[in-house]
């Protein structure tokens, strides 16, 4: 009884390789591909929010840049 059953299981891993081996995997439908460019999209624009975030970070643990006070510009007389 044993060799029958060595045999039938040898057949069947025979089948189930072969089987696997003939079948084509299916290819991405245009749908999928839309998906998959949507997400590294997505992502692309997650890391360009990260560096924003981590310039403005860094930019507000830095000294402020020295700037120029305003000047004052004409003032308007009021007539009375």
């Amino acid at each position: 009884m044993k060799p029958l059953a060595g045999m039938i299981l040898l057949l069947a891993a025979t089948i189930s390789a072969g089987h696997a081996a003939t079948k084509d995997p299916q290819l991405p439908d245009r749908e999928m591909l839309k998906i998959m460019e949507l997400l590294r999209q997505m992502d692309m624009i997650k890391q360009m929010e990260m560096l924003q975030d981590m310039q403005r970070l860094e930019n507000d643990g830095a000294p402020p840049k020295t700037t120029a006070p305003p000047t004052p510009g004409k003032k308007k007389e009021t007539v009375k």
